[in-house]
């Protein structure tokens, strides 16, 4: 961690999502440039309110100039007004699906959020809803259009909308592995859960609203997380997410269950290993999690360098680059995830080594469903 900006971008990460004062001593004569480097990194992850919250708890004597106080006190104001939106909007949403009898599983977003010591400093990104009965998701989808939003085109797994400036996405599946066994194990979980109506609820503003149990929503954001890291790259929020769900659930996780559940997904490597991450440097206690953290796996210091080399979701890669065509944005996405194998292939073979037969296959399927879809609208 050559960067001096780096560890101090840490510390104030830790201030904010452990609700604690950061260690002023590490941020006595820090110039300007530092500090600048600093806020660049909060924007590119999407973390700007959590780092002026730390800023918060240092002695006015150690803060950057007035001018990126006051940067970061405006950015703040947004994302409590946009949470606010958010909270409105899922509310709005929620009736209006609760008319047409749909019935819907809030995935990670503002549930994630409600983990944070401030909810409203949490960055919101859309609101995903995963429509888990029969013929929900195409009616969700037609209620859409026939009330004049503008449906995306489909992904694998979910169609996304602008509703009232908030990106919703209807989900049909909580997630797509691309391999035949994971996907038929998740679909066999989610149905038992569904037939046993196994769901949590938490409320939010006064809305109560379905999420997943708690073992099978750990391994969900986690593996959210993980899919993104292995395709592109992962961002802090993503991690801060994943920490305090571990650490505020704790307590109601089974060891023997969760670890085979993981190992039913052959993720059991891949999730010690950014849990040994979030010990060394995220502040989390070995003990939120239900397995043994090593801080000296090989892996620990590799997503920290991708965490500060791409960003949000590995999004920084694409800032400075033009493309011609989505065609061409989606090859040059396909070769930086191909040579991106060769450094982490072994965190998780049996989910990173087909992952380019993956993305070509799933590319291929999005594309004859936009053929037909254009052919049925002729």
């Amino acid at each position: 961690m050559n960067n001096p900006a780096n560890p101090l971008f840490l510390e104030l990460i830790r201030s904010a999502i452990w609700n604690r004062k950061a260690d002023e001593n590490l941020f006595n004569d820090v110039n300007e440039s530092v500090w600048k480097e600093i806020i660049v990194f909060a924007e590119s992850q999407s973390v700007s309110a959590l780092i002026y919250d730390g800023i918060l708890t240092l002695p006015k004597s150690v803060w950057p100039d007035k001018k990126t106080v006051y940067k970061l006190f405006l950015q703040t104001e947004i994302i409590e007004k946009r949470n606010q939106k958010f909270i409105d909007e899922l509310k709005s949403i929620s009736a209006e699906y609760s008319k047409i009898n749909c019935q819907f599983i809030l995935l990670k977003g503002q549930g994630n959020g409600s983990l944070y010591p401030n909810p409203s400093h949490r960055s919101p990104g859309d609101i995903d809803l995963y429509l888990y009965r029969k013929d929900d998701y195409l009616k969700a989808n037609r209620w859409a259009v026939s009330n004049g939003f503008k449906l995306e085109d489909e992904n694998i797994h979910h169609q996304g909308f602008e509703y009232h400036d908030i990106h919703i996405e209807n989900h049909k599946n909580i997630c797509f592995f691309g391999i035949k066994k994971y996907d038929r194990l998740i679909d066999e979980k989610i149905k038992d859960i569904i037939q046993k109506n196994m769901f949590e609820k938490i409320d939010l503003d006064g809305l109560r609203v379905k999420i997943l149990p708690v073992e099978l929503n750990a391994f969900y954001i986690f593996y959210h997380l993980f899919h993104h890291f292995i395709h592109l790259g992962i961002g802090m929020r993503q991690l801060c997410d994943w920490t305090l769900f571990m650490k505020t659930y704790s307590a109601d996780i089974n060891s023997k269950s969760f670890n085979e559940l993981v190992d039913s997904f052959d993720l059991t490597y891949a999730m010690k290993s950014f849990a040994s991450f979030t010990v060394k440097y995220l502040g989390a206690k070995p003990e939120y999690f239900p397995f043994e953290t090593d801080i000296n796996n090989k892996y620990v210091d590799i997503i920290l360098e991708d965490v500060f080399s791409g960003g949000n979701f590995g999004y920084d890669l694409f800032k400075k680059r033009t493309f011609h065509s989505e065609l061409h944005r989606k090859w040059y996405s396909f070769r930086f995830s191909t040579k991106r194998i060769v450094k982490i292939a072994d965190l998780a073979p049996e989910h990173i080594k087909p992952l380019p037969f993956i993305k070509l296959n799933t590319n291929l399927r999005l594309l004859v469903n936009t053929i037909k879809n254009n052919i049925r609208s002729v």
